[in-house]
Parts: C-alpha cells; sequence; structure tokens
C-alpha cells in the first residue's frame, strides 16, 4: 500500500462529544416541526434507491470535468469551510459587530478543525478571492475592519449543489414535509423531478462554473439561516462517517467514490472498470493521483483492485452500505430543518 495512502481512523466518541452527541443533537435541536424523521425510516422507505441514485447522478452530472467547483465544494476541508462562511454571512447584522464575517472570525469558528487549519482557511480566502468568488470590503461602520462579502457567483453554486442535493428528497413527503428553509429551496428548484432516479440536469451542458448563473436569492439565505444553529451537528453527522470523509479530503476523492457508486449500480457481475486515465478526465486531478485515489477506496474497504489501472475492480459490500448510511443520515438531517 502506498505511504501516501491512510486507513481511516476509527472515532472516539469520548474524545469528540460533538461526534458522541450526534444523535442527540439532530433530534432535540435539528426539528422545526417536532417530528423527527430516523435513519432507519429512510432507508425503509421504497423510494430510498430512488432517491439516492438521483442525488448521485445529480452531483456526477455537475461536477464530473469541472474541475474548478470540483476542487472548491466537494473537498472535505473546503466543503466545510465554505460552508460555514455562507452561514455566517447569511445570518450577519450590520448593527450587531459580533456577527461581521471576517477572516478572524471565520478562523475562530473553525478553529480545532483538523480539516480547516487557520493557514488552510487563509489559503482557500485568497483563492476564492482570485476566481471571483469572494470579495474583501472595508465595513462602513468601522473602516479598520475588512469585510468577506461572498459574490453571486458563490451563492449561485451553492444553490446548484443545494438543489441537486435537496430536490429528490420531495419523494419523502409522506414521511416529512419540508420545513420553511427547505421549501424556500424546493419552490426555486430548477432540477425538475427526480422520478424514478431521474436527475434533470444535462450532462452535455458546459462546466457549470463558467456559465452565468442566476441569482441564489433571499430564500437561499433563508436555507442558511435554518442550518446555522445546527451547523455543528452537521459536521459532527459527516465525522461520524471516517471512511467516506478521508477519501472525501482529498481532491477528487468524493466524486471518486460516487463515480464507484454509479458504475456499480450499472454492473451485471460484480466487476466494474473505472481506469485512472478516465478517473483522472472525470476529476481534474493526475493518473497518479487517481491511483492513489483507488488505493484508499481500496483501504477503507470500499474496493477490491484487481487489475492494473483500474481496469477491473471488484465492488465489496462496504461501499454500498456505506453509501446507504451516508446519504440516510444527511437526507434524515435535512428533513429536519426549519
Amino acid at each position: 500500500m502506498n505511504a501516501q495512502v491512510q486507513r481511516p481512523h476509527s472515532l472516539n466518541t469520548d474524545a469528540d462529544p460533538a461526534i458522541a452527541g450526534y444523535s442527540l443533537l439532530a433530534q432535540d435541536t435539528g426539528v422545526a416541526n417536532g417530528a423527527f424523521v430516523s435513519r432507519g425510516q429512510i432507508l425503509a422507505h421504497p423510494a430510498f434507491a430512488d432517491v439516492r441514485n438521483a442525488v448521485i447522478n445529480n452531483l456526477i452530472q455537475l461536477f464530473r470535468g469541472d474541475y474548478l467547483l470540483g476542487r472548491l465544494l466537494l473537498e472535505e476541508g473546503r466543503y466545510i469551510t465554505i460552508q460555514t462562511l455562507l452561514h455566517l454571512a447569511a445570518c450577519q447584522q450590520a448593527e450587531e459587530r459580533a456577527t461581521w464575517l471576517t477572516l478572524g472570525r471565520l478562523q475562530t469558528r473553525l478553529s480545532g478543525s483538523e480539516l480547516a487549519s487557520r493557514n488552510r482557511i487563509e489559503a482557500l480566502v485568497a483563492i476564492l478571492e482570485r476566481y471571483g468568488f469572494l470579495e474583501r470590503r472595508k465595513a462602513e461602520e468601522d473602516m479598520r475592519v475588512t469585510l468577506l462579502i461572498p459574490t453571486a457567483r458563490l451563492w449561485g453554486s451553492d444553490a446548484i449543489l443545494v438543489e441537486a442535493l435537496a430536490q429528490p428528497l420531495t419523494a419523502f413527503r409522506d414521511l416529512q414535509e419540508p420545513g420553511n428553509g427547505l421549501r424556500h429551496v424546493l419552490c426555486r428548484s430548477r432540477i425538475g423531478t427526480a422520478e424514478a432516479g431521474s436527475a434533470g440536469f444535462d450532462p452535455q451542458a458546459p462546466a457549470w462554473s463558467s456559465r452565468d448563473l442566476a441569482s441564489a436569492g433571499a430564500g437561499h439565505r433563508t436555507w442558511h439561516r435554518a442550518l446555522a444553529p445546527h451547523l455543528d451537528a452537521f459536521f459532527a453527522l459527516r465525522a461520524a462517517h471516517p471512511e467516506i470523509q478521508s477519501l472525501a479530503a482529498r481532491d477528487g476523492g468524493y466524486l471518486t467514490f460516487l463515480l464507484l457508486l454509479a458504475e456499480a449500480n450499472q454492473a451485471q457481475d460484480n466487476r466494474i472498470s473505472l481506469p485512472f486515465e478516465t478517473l483522472s478526465n472525470h476529476t481534474g486531478v493526475s493518473r497518479t493521483h487517481a491511483r492513489l485515489l483507488m488505493e484508499q477506496a481500496e483501504a477503507c474497504g470500499f474496493v477490491r483492485l484487481k487489475a492494473k489501472g483500474g481496469r477491473e475492480i471488484e465492488p465489496l459490500p462496504a461501499l454500498q452500505q456505506s453509501a446507504d448510511i451516508w446519504f440516510a443520515d444527511h437526507m434524515a438531517f435535512v428533513l429536519g430543518l426549519g
């Protein structure tokens, strides 16, 4: 096994109270309408497989070949940082100085995170600014303070991502009516229906990071304000899946996970092919990095590499089992939000 491939460590819930208390947080504070949808209810729902596949297909169509947005929005550390940045931006009040979104406040909010160190946060802010996703502006109330301002490009990109994840959840209306924040997302959805697992995105469309994106609008900020009080519980939920998170912490890792799932869903003989060259083209990483991603997936117990170059891969039961629990946890969490 390559030295750069690390086996994920099992969670020490005693050392991480946020993770240990995830179930309590989700049930006690993540539910707006007094009815918490459990993971088991989601997994047992007859539409679960179609909804899961719709989400996977949505994400693949969005990110496959779109190297910039894939790097920014799918790599776990950057995803956590950007989501925190948008939550802070949505909740700040001009008259309350303590809520202003500054680099220091963003770093403080994520202090202690192994995935988003202070230096990584500062570097990501610089990248977002360089590509037009973020601006720095002096606060009118105090010119000594520099604020971070997410641009319409970042809000619009995140809105499409949230819609891709949320729209298929309409199939679970019999379990939980969407809360206020989720309703705002669904009302302006540009995705269409998810009947029979169909996504509605055009796979031939140009990379969405190069399109003129519609403004996210006030409804998307409402979504972020609904999620903001439960952000720690949401991150704890993700950390409760160390194998997936360890893969997603690498550039191209989460898209690799999704591509493996999509190929496994179509496999007829428990053998799939995802050559490293193809994976490199889809994710925008080098062929060597693609090989490391596959070896990481093997170290996580998701697959067994049977031939060189990724040309014969055996999906293991843990791939689908881990994915089902991962998606069911996220679906239950989102449905419970106000």
